[in-house]
């Protein structure tokens, strides 16, 4: 019987052991939001026809595949590339071509949340040496990004079909 009490006592010593210790995986980002997001929609305030073809489409990348190679990399460690790709309007004299696609990198942590539904803050350098931090949603397997302030612009046409930046909010969606 006295085995019984001393098999029964180490028993429950053991549980109470195995769960109250605390989970140190805390201190680094959920593995479940690490992954490759490819982006699948760049979703503007307006519709517009910018590709001249009589259709109008919020979705800017059906109106150019200049947007085709934009992804976000989100690595476990907490680092992240970013390939930003868009129209470029040369508004000296209404050109359009593709931006040449630049890769930023930089470091995220999440701000609220879980792997499947989380607020993530991103930081990095842009082109122009000058710091960002943007926030992505994480919902599911997609991130958006939206750029919605006054400085925001999207491509669009006039009504004589020349190219400008309309001012205006757009809405990136990312799937992993």
């Amino acid at each position: 019987m006295k085995k019984m009490h001393y098999l029964l006592g180490a028993l429950a010593l053991g549980a109470i052991t195995l769960t109250s210790c605390s989970d140190d995986d805390n201190e680094s980002n959920d593995v479940g939001i690490a992954g490759t997001y490819e982006l699948e929609a760049v979703n503007t305030e307006t519709a517009t026809d910018f590709n001249d073809d009589g259709t109008e489409h919020s979705n800017q990348m059906e109106e150019s595949g200049c947007y085709d190679a934009g992804r976000i990399k989100l690595n476990s460690d907490s680092t992240f590339t970013y390939t930003i790709t868009g129209i470029l309007i040369d508004t000296s004299d209404g050109s359009v071509g593709c931006k040449e696609s630049f890769q930023a990198s930089g470091t995220w942590e999440i701000q609220t949340g879980t792997s499947n539904n989380a607020v993530i803050s991103a930081a990095y350098e842009d082109q122009n040496g000058d710091d960002q931090v943007i926030t992505l949603v994480k919902a599911g397997n997609q991130l958006t990004y939206t750029e919605d302030n006054i400085l925001s612009t999207y491509p669009d046409r006039n009504d004589d079909g020349e190219a400008f930046y309309n001012s205006g909010s757009t809405t990136y969606v990312f799937e992993k």
